[in-house]
Parts: structure tokens; sequence; C-alpha cells
């Protein structure tokens, strides 16, 4: 009887239209996840090497390829005298060994900043980028307990990626820019490097019991450099390994390396929290800012700057977390490892409420701990996105991308520009440059994936002859200039003078 029922041409219309659309999103999601891991993570980590190639080096970068002066409180310091390049390894210790008495504790990410201020950008842009790849790879084994690479799901990869684009705060800042990346990104891995044994050990159960004087010393080193990163992210690591000890003692399985590991890793925290050179740079700090600590402007400005944007990024990620607790296949194993993760990326951005600063890329690895979490948790729920939250957020995410590429490009192009007009003008007593033009689009909102106009501010040139110049000097004495500023009446017309 139904089969004579005659319905409305736009209704069949519109049905038909309605089913192809749900069938376009369907084939996307279903050829996503058939995607070979070698071809996203080679799309992903290429596109990344295109953007690092087009990255200058900036700011601190030039600073960095000078052996330390702690004579002279560093090379950050206005009015910094003559400076030495760097020319061996040896001029590295050196060089680090007065850093961490007269300025921080961070050596392991230093002694990377300045190896590649010695061995040049072009080999950091490829280095860096693989990296970014090992980092999405580590996440993914963390999550998972898998290690074959050719088992690794294409899906759950490009899931990894998009969201590493999206969520991890100050892109340029803790990936692209050489000094930040080896201060984020590079610590990042080792810090999942040196987590990722306790991970397959919980995932499987046979996974390094017959231990070896090698897999022992293996741990040492990880667990001192993790401990030794940076300060949030090492203190995370050294609370994720604690509650792995409690659980594996409690199930009868705790192993020699875990304990050593362990005890490295607060080692290393200890050797960067207790690095005289903290405490030289925080008198320096004191005096230059009026601000009480633990006023109620501190914690606003720790919002304002680095706690909301964290707030934005971790979001999107606890929503698998939550789907996966409302009608995922839950388990004790899976909801014990899930909680642990999300914890530590909840309590590191709290606990960064009450430092003196808050800078959004000190919580780099809170939203990397919460992406740990959501691929486990999507494991276990297996969720489909409607066809055109799909499809739009592919469109949205490739559209960011180019625009991203675009922006470096014009950025290079003007840098390529000042360093032929440098070049031209090197022995002139006075150069005179203009300042890097942003498209509008980066003066009017957020935009974290190329140099934007924080970075511009606080990392380029100054048009300042005698007053905050240190970035002066140390790009005249790089390319062995007398002097070079930046041209003010320009500098004054941009967006950054009246925001900053």
């Amino acid at each position: 009887m139904f089969d004579k029922i005659k319905m409305p041409q736009g209704f069949r219309m519109n049905a038909a239209k309605d089913l192809s659309n749900r069938n376009v999103g369907a084939r996307l999601q279903g050829q996503a996840s058939r995607l070979p891991a070698w071809l996203v993570v080679s799309l992903c980590a290429g596109t990344f090497l295109i953007m690092n190639l087009l990255t200058p080096m900036f700011g601190d970068d030039y600073a960095y390829s000078f052996i330390w002066d702690g004579a002279h409180d560093g090379n950050f310091q206005n009015n910094v005298g003559r400076l030495e390049r760097l020319k061996s390894l040896d001029d590295i210790i050196q060089s680090q060994w007065a850093h961490y008495l007269t300025w921080g504790g961070r050596t392991v990410a230093h002694i990377f900043v300045q190896f590649f201020c010695l061995t040049g950008k072009l080999f950091f842009d490829f280095m860096n980028s693989l990296i970014y790849a090992a980092l999405a790879l580590l996440i993914y084994s963390t999550a998972t307990g898998k290690l074959d690479v050719t088992n690794f799901g294409g899906g759950r990869l490009l899931w990894i990626f998009f969201a590493m684009w999206w969520c991890i705060p100050e892109f340029f800042q803790t990936s692209l820019w050489m000094t930040g990346a080896c201060n984020y990104l590079w610590m990042g891995a080792v810090q999942l490097a040196f987590l990722l044994p306790f991970s397959l050990t919980y995932w499987r159960k046979n996974f390094w019991t017959n231990e070896s004087i090698g897999m022992i010393l293996l741990m040492a080193i990880l667990g001192l450099a993790a401990g030794w990163s940076n300060e949030s992210g090492g203190a995370m690591i050294i609370f994720l390994t604690f509650l792995a000890l409690i659980y594996f003692r409690s199930q009868g399985r705790l192993e020699q390396w875990m304990i050593v590991g362990f005890a490295m890793a607060l080692v290393g925290y200890a050797l960067m929290i207790l690095a005289p050179g903290n405490v030289h740079r925080f008198q320096i700090d004191s005096d230059l800012t009026e601000e009480t600590l633990f006023s109620a402007q501190m914690f606003i400005d720790n919002f304002e700057n680095g706690l909301r944007e964290i707030i934005f990024s971790d979001v999107p990620l606890f929503l698998p977390i939550i789907a996966y607790f409302m009608r995922g296949r839950k388990t004790p194993e899976t909801s014990r490892f899930i909680l642990a993760f999300a914890a530590a990326a909840v309590l590191l951005p709290c606990l960064l409420m009450f430092a003196p600063e808050f800078p959004a890329r000190a919580a780099f690895t809170s939203p990397i701990f919460s992406l740990i979490a959501s691929v486990v948790a999507l494991e276990q729920t297996r969720i489909h996105l409607p066809s055109k939250i799909f499809s739009a957020a592919l469109i949205l995410w490739l559209a960011t991308t180019i625009y991203a590429v675009g922006v470096d490009w014009s950025v290079h192009s003007q840098m390529a520009a000042r360093y032929e007009y440098v070049d031209e003008h090197k022995f002139d007593p006075l150069i005179v440059v203009a300042p890097i033009d942003l498209p509008d689009i980066e003066h009017y909102i957020y935009w974290k994936w190329t140099l934007d106009e924080y970075a511009r501010f606080y990392g380029d040139l100054t048009p300042y002859r005698h007053d905050f110049n240190n970035r002066n000097i140390t790009y005249a004495q790089y390319y062995g200039l007398n002097e070079i500023i930046l041209d003010e009446a320009a500098w004054k017309k941009l967006p950054q003078f009246t925001l900053y």
C-alpha cells in the first residue's frame, strides 16, 4: 500500500539532499579513519616544516647565539657590552654554567637552544618538524599503549594533529619560535618520552618485566631530563609518576626502573628549581615591577594572560572525556588512566595562578595531558561527529593553515628585505629599518599560529637607542653592525604601540 503513496516533489528532493549530505559526511569520516598513519604524519609535519622554514630567527634567538655574560647580568639586560659568539660545544657548556648561576635553571632546554644557535636555523627547522611529529606519536602511544607505527590509526592521528593545532597555547611562541620551541615543544616530547614506559606497562602487563642495566640507565637519563625540563611540566610529570608508583605497588608490579626514573626526575626538578640564577633573576625582575606578589592584580593578570586561554584550549578536549563517563564502555583501568591525566591537566594551570607571572605558554603540557585523556576516551566511545560539523571543522582547519602559511610568507619576505637592506648598509653608523607589518586580522583578533602583535612588540627590534635596547645590541653584534633601530614614526603607527 505504502509504495503507492506519492510524496510531494519538494519533500523527495529535500530528503534526497539530506541523505546525500549525510552520505558525504559519512564518507569523509570513513576515509579519514582509513587514512594511512604515515600519510597523516607526513602531511601535518610537512606543513609544519614549511611554517618553520618561513619563521625567522627572532628575539631571544639572537641573545642565546652568544656566550652567556653572567658577569654583567646576562644577555637580556639593557646596554649589554661586547658579547662573544658561540663557536663550539665547549662554549655552550661555559655559557650554560654562567646561565645557571645568574639567570635560570632550565639548562636542558637552553642547551638545545644554544646548540641550534650554533648549528643554524635550517638544521633546527627540520629537527623541530621531526619533534612535532614525534610528540603526536608519543601522545598516541601513551594513550593507547601501541608502539608499532604501522598499526596506528590515521583517523585518530588526524584528531591529535587537529587538537595540537587548535589547543596548544601560543602556537608560534611554543612551537615555531626557536627559543620557545626548545623550552616547550621539545621539553613536552622529553616529558612524554619519560612517561611512555609507565604507560606501556599500564596497558601491557608484560612490558619491561625483565630489567636490564640499559633500561635502568635509560630511565635515569630520561627522568633527569624530564624533571629538569621546565617548571610546570616537570612538576606534573612527577605528580603522574608518583600516581603510577602507587598503582604499580598496589598491583605488585613495581619495578626498579620505575623507582630510579622517579628519583632522577626529582633530582632534575630540584636542580632546576634550586638554580642560583632563579634567585638572581627574581631580584632583577622585582626591581622592574611594582606589582605585589599574591595581590588581586596578580591573579587578574594571571587569569587574563594565561588561564583564560588554557580554559578555551582544554574545554574541547574534555568533551570526549565527558562523553566517555556518560555513555562510554567504562572499565576501571581506562577510567583511572583518564582521570589521572585529566587531573594533571587541571592542576597545572591552577598552580600557575599562584606564580608571579602566568603566560599561557607556561601551561603548554596542560592541553597535551587533556589530549591524551581524550584519545583514550574516544577509543572507548566511538564518537562519530555529525557530517556538517566534521566537514566544517576540516574546512576551517585547512583555511586557518593556509592563512597562517600566507602570513608566514609575508613575514619571511619582509625579513628578507630587511636582511638585504642591512647588508647594503652594513658599515653605516646607524641603520634604521621598518617594523614588521602584519595583516589586519592580526591587529584585531587573537591569532596564535604566526608572529603576532605581542611577540612582535616584545621580540623585534625597538626604536630606542638607550633604553630597552638589548635586542638591538644583540642583533647588531650578530650581523656585525654598528647600531640598528626601528623607524620610530612607523613603529608608533602600529596597533601594538597603543595595545601594549
